[in-house]
């Protein structure tokens, strides 16, 4: 096992993928208005009954756990060089994937559909935890572009587009 392998792009990927966790356990992704000073009970209350603010962890039942696993991708790839594993893709493909689709994963649940349905919806509002969450995806998927794009080992350069000379 070599460390001096890892290259900034390996680097790069792991600080995300610890942003991410934090991102994911420990910050504030959404905020709730405080509408007519009513509090808020219930199951349709997204962060639990009186709370104004919850993290990624305790609002996605599901999602919770495919961002931990995409923050992991980084370690595997740094693994994977380490040891000079040999694969059948070049490295960092499949980190790349893994950070789009985290991306993709985030960017659907603050834009497209916040969380909550009905009334529960009213007064949701993004806080700066989801907006560092999708930067450190962002992160991921940068990480693995810059580890596929590097010089392959033996001078081979970098891969060639199908049917090219």
């Amino acid at each position: 096992m070599q460390v001096s392998k890892l290259s900034r792009a390996e680097v790069l990927g792991m600080v995300a993928g610890l942003v991410l966790v934090v991102a994911v356990l420990f910050l504030p992704w959404y905020s709730l208005a405080d509408i007519d000073g009513a509090p808020r009970h219930g199951d349709e209350f997204i962060c639990g009954s009186g709370e104004y603010s919850c993290t990624g962890f305790s609002t996605f039942p599901i999602l919770r756990w495919l961002l931990l696993a995409a923050a992991a991708a980084p370690f595997i790839l740094a693994w994977i060089v380490v040891r000079g594993n040999k694969l059948s893709w070049p490295p960092g493909e499949l980190t790349m994937v893994v950070g789009f689709t985290a991306f993709v994963l985030i960017a659907y649940n603050g834009i497209l559909d916040l969380p909550g349905s009905g009334p529960a919806e009213v007064g949701v509002s993004k806080d700066w935890g989801y907006w560092v969450a999708l930067l450190a995806a962002a992160g991921i998927a940068a990480a693995g572009i810059g580890r596929s794009m590097e010089e392959q080992p033996g001078g081979a350069g970098a891969r060639k587009a199908p049917g090219s000379v």
